[in-house]
């Protein structure tokens, strides 16, 4: 495998022929950052490289194994941290591609631009001054934030990839401006194909707040690579559909492609609930575990959660985006050619469950048209919507309660959180309120932007200092009512939205699905070890380039394919199991390391999860303990639970040293 070097700074780079035990893009930036030591600096200094990369089956003609892999040390949680974005692994793999580390930071604002075209394989560098950058983000082409920066990049540098009437395929990687002043900013892309965006096929790799990184630690703006490169050999020829089918029918009894669709049902169509993607299976299928009102919900009896899922959920919400969506079949892929068409879009907008649901039903919003206003806002600032969706239900509640006055925040609209008044117009108001608090946030705007820049856990902290007297007099303190996995002393990162503790583990990488998250009761010990399990084996997808929405055959095939097409032969699961422990131990050096629960909302997700899994599952002798221990001593019963985690995360991972 190859790496490119790009030293943003002085505009050059190098190659390197890497150790074949650098099999993947995780592996490759465990590399990179222990070599430049990066535990030892903050996430926004210079020596913390953004690592991007594909898989080794990247080339083949199997869908699913083109996934552009990010990996850095996250500014949310100060450890190291992966983010994905679907599809641009084509255009990487074209330009000649396999591992880049974009290291140092760039004079001014800088676009790099990679090609290879006919073998010839070239780096350009392109710069703008800030206010010219800043200009655009305000208005270019009757597009604002993020889509202004994409149509700019597209206009301007097209022209590298021109073929005779044509282009060859390439890829615009940008971000917003929450990435110039937030810990929050996401990494954008849009398919293009013969120089035109293919609106609906747009992916974020949003977790972790790479594009922050990329804007304050390297000052680069954007990357744009593709060419006509495929070069790549199998020893047992992945191209070639005949070969594919014999090795899926060795292991699977059936054709490589029959395999796939099964497998990805979900995200295409389930005929059980007559809708498809994340977004509409997921809503069909939570009904009243679905999170609501800043996870208030959990607080609500069952009956009460059904009724408020029945009536703004399945009757409205979800109907809106099977009438639009599904019956019209408004689906798309990321770019590969791949069955499971799991992109769901209405116009230019793409529907996922983990957006519309931070900033949409937990945000009080149940409305599709008004969440689409409160998403345009969040993807036009650069947010990822996970983590700023949750700091939105967080401030809407705030707003509720009176711990925060609108005022303070600049806006005029009123926030209803209480279950038994709300109307659906207010999904409208919130909306407003939400699209309003990302441009607050994404340019800092008063102390209140400057506040929240930081994300929820240091805005509760410094809310609880500033107004003390107002919690006082409430009785409620801000931290009480923010969710998040804390990391260290000040990092955090958002839970997935479900109301399962799969997302509260400690574990080295949380907000994305290395975890166990199934609604199913287990002891904390023994949900501990399945949940570091499945992290290793999330790793397979993380670090082979492959999505995880073929995880259903991907995890049975990927060690034969690597074998068989690659010449690698390894035992898969235990050198994913150990790049989990390198991440470990770097964290350990960084002193960030997850630790207990803060929030007593957190702790709540918990407890409640208990009750409601015996109304669902039915009672046993541990459930009924766990109930007992919560109501006896809560913070005691908390740090029990947490503690008998940890157990079983190190049975799987053997690190114990860092829960000592």
């Amino acid at each position: 495998m190859k790496a490119i070097y790009i030293d943003v700074e002085n505009q050059k780079y190098k190659s390197e022929e890497l150790n074949e035990k650098i099999i993947g893009p995780i592996d490759f930036a465990i590399y990179v950052h222990n070599k430049n030591k990066s535990h030892r600096t903050h996430a926004f200094n210079p020596k913390n490289a953004v690592c991007i990369g594909i898989g080794a089956l990247a080339g083949s003609k199997i869908p699913g194994t083109h996934r552009l892999i990010f990996c850095t040390k996250s500014p949310l949680i100060d450890a190291l941290f992966t983010s994905t974005l679907g599809g641009a692994g084509i255009e990487f793999y074209a330009a000649g591609l396999e591992f880049v580390s974009i290291e140092k930071k760039a004079k001014k604002p800088t676009i790099i631009i990679i090609r290879n075209i006919n073998d010839k394989f070239e780096i350009f560098f392109e710069t703008i001054e800030k206010e010219e950058l800043l200009k655009i983000y305000k208005g270019y082409r009757n597009e604002i934030g993020t889509y202004a920066l994409q149509t700019y990049l597209l206009e301007k540098f097209k022209i590298f990839y021109k073929s005779g009437d044509g282009f060859y395929n390439f890829r615009i990687i940008t971000l917003g401006p929450s990435s110039l002043n937030t810990d929050m900013g996401a990494i954008n892309s849009i398919l293009i194909r013969n120089g035109e965006f293919q609106f609906g096929s747009e992916d974020w790799a949003g977790r972790g707040g790479f594009g922050s990184v990329l804007l304050r630690a390297h000052n680069v703006i954007g990357v744009i690579f593709g060419g006509n490169y495929d070069k790549r050999k199998f020893v047992e020829d992945l191209k070639d559909i005949n070969v594919l089918n014999k090795i899926f029918n060795e292991i699977f009894g059936k054709n490589f492609m029959d395999v796939i669709k099964e497998a990805t049902e979900k995200y295409r169509y389930e005929e059980k609930v007559k809708s498809g993607g994340t977004f509409g299976v997921n809503m069909s299928e939570l009904g009243s575990w679905l999170p609501m009102f800043n996870w208030n919900s959990i607080y609500f009896p069952t009956s009460q959660r059904q009724a408020l899922y029945d009536k703004f959920v399945k009757n409205n919400y979800l109907k809106q985006f099977n009438e639009t969506i599904i019956e019209t079949k408004n689906w798309k892929t990321c770019g590969e050619a791949c069955p499971a068409v799991c992109k769901k879009y209405k116009g230019r907008k793409k529907k996922d469950y983990e957006a519309y649901e931070a900033a949409g039903p937990n945000c009080g919003i149940f409305d599709q048209d008004a969440a689409e206003l409160a998403q345009e806002g969040i993807e036009t600032m650069g947010f990822d919507a996970i983590e700023f969706g949750n700091l939105c239900s967080f401030i809407l509640e705030c707003l509720y309660r009176g711990l925060l006055k609108k005022e303070e925040l600049g806006i005029t609209e009123n926030v209803n959180f209480d279950p038994n008044k709300f109307k659906l117009e207010d999904s409208f108001e919130h909306a407003k309120i939400v699209r309003k608090i990302a441009e607050i946030v994404a340019y800092r705007k008063g102390k209140f932007g400057k506040i929240l820049a930081y994300g929820i856990r240091v805005a509760s902290r410094k809310f609880d200092a500033i107004f003390n007297d107002r919690t006082k007099k409430i009785g409620i303190k801000f931290k009480d009512i923010a969710n998040y996995m804390p990391y260290g002393k000040d990092g955090c990162i958002a839970p997935c939205q479900y109301w399962v503790p799969g997302f509260y583990i400690p574990l080295p990488i949380q907000g994305k699905f290395l975890t166990y998250y199934g609604q199913d009761f287990n002891t904390p010990e023994k949900l501990g070890e399945i949940a570091a399990d499945r992290a290793v084996k999330e790793l397979f997808s993380e670090n082979t380039g492959i999505c995880r929405f073929h995880r259903k055959w991907s995890e049975k095939a990927v060690e034969i394919l690597l074998k068989r097409g690659c010449g690698i032969d390894v035992n898969y699961y235990e050198h994913c199991r150990n790049a989990l422990q390198e991440i470990l131990n770097y964290d350990e050096k960084a002193n960030v390391e997850p630790i207990f629960w803060e929030s007593k909302r957190t702790i709540d997700v918990i407890r409640t999860y208990i009750n409601e899994v015996e109304n669902v599952f039915g009672k046993n002798d541990e459930t009924e303990y766990w109930k007992r221990r919560f109501e006896e001593n809560y913070i005691g019963a908390a740090m029990e639970y947490w503690e008998k985690l940890l157990k079983g995360v190190d049975k799987i991972l053997n690190w114990h040293k860092l829960w000592v």
